[in-house]
């Protein structure tokens, strides 16, 4: 297939992240994805996800065409929204000089890492499981709402979300979310750990699950975008950056 950003060799990781993660708002909050020529837009009104109800993702690499197709689309006055812009180098100083002539500020940069996946599963750790039932789920979620964290029960049918908790005693102290919906990508779209259990390998532990899901499920590869907590684990796992996404805001916009 051709890439449609020859300017960015790994493209692949970003459609793979936008397929991903807007499968699980789909089916957990019943949110919307299109595209509209150089952008694509994710509404989440109605959905508990930002502080923000759009997100607009740069699909081309021209920021006046971009611009204009942000511009040119219906957001409501009192909605705010976010304009991911994907680029190789860490820091992109014309990047921002770009979008900032477009009266939008810049809010951050973040990595999209990638892993190429072994041929054979590696072991199972043995404090890991796949929640499958809601039984499972709400016994898991018990624990984890104590920090805001839960394994949607919507989830659970679906073929290309799979959703693994690891145990502590007998109870579940952190979990982790695969999706395969991708043609050979799996990605992590969700990894977290309860607070007082962390630097104990249980989130080494999650993910080697999930590396063995996906390989049993014929992926190649895995794409994640880490939290700076989560950085130096993904690291130790061989993940690398294959690009970054800097995000704006209109001036004085309302986003964290």
């Amino acid at each position: 297939m051709k890439n449609p950003r020859p300017d960015i060799e790994h493209w692949w990781a970003v459609e793979a992240m936008i397929a991903s993660y807007n499968h699980v708002y789909q089916v957990t909050y019943k949110t919307k994805y299109e595209v509209r020529g150089p952008i694509g837009v994710s509404n989440y009104e109605g959905a508990p996800i930002a502080s923000f109800q759009y997100e607009f993702l740069a699909l081309s690499a021209n920021a006046q065409a971009v611009m204009d197709a942000v511009l040119a689309y219906p957001v409501p006055d009192d909605k705010h929204y976010i304009l991911d812009v994907f680029h190789l180098a860490p820091s992109n100083p014309s990047l921002k000089e770009q979008y900032t002539k477009f009266a939008h500020e810049f809010v951050r940069t973040g990595p999209i890492l990638g892993l190429d996946l072994p041929a054979r599963a590696p072991t199972l750790p043995t404090n890991v499981f796949k929640a499958t039932t809601i039984q499972q789920a709400e016994t898991a979620n018990h624990n984890l709402t104590t920090e805001g964290e839960r394994i949607y029960i919507q989830t659970l049918r679906d073929k290309h979300i799979h959703s693994f908790y690891v145990e502590h005693e007998g109870e579940a102290v952190g979990w982790l979310q695969l999706v395969t919906v991708y043609d050979k990508v799996g990605y992590i779209n969700q990894l977290y750990v309860l607070k007082n259990y962390r630097n104990r390998r249980y989130g080494t532990a999650l993910v080697q699950r999930a590396h063995a899901q996906a390989v049993e499920l014929g992926m190649r590869r895995m794409v994640a975008v880490p939290s700076d907590m989560a950085m130096p684990l993904y690291r130790r796992m061989g993940y690398r950056p294959l690009l970054y996404f800097s995000a704006f805001q209109p001036n004085g916009g309302a986003c964290e």
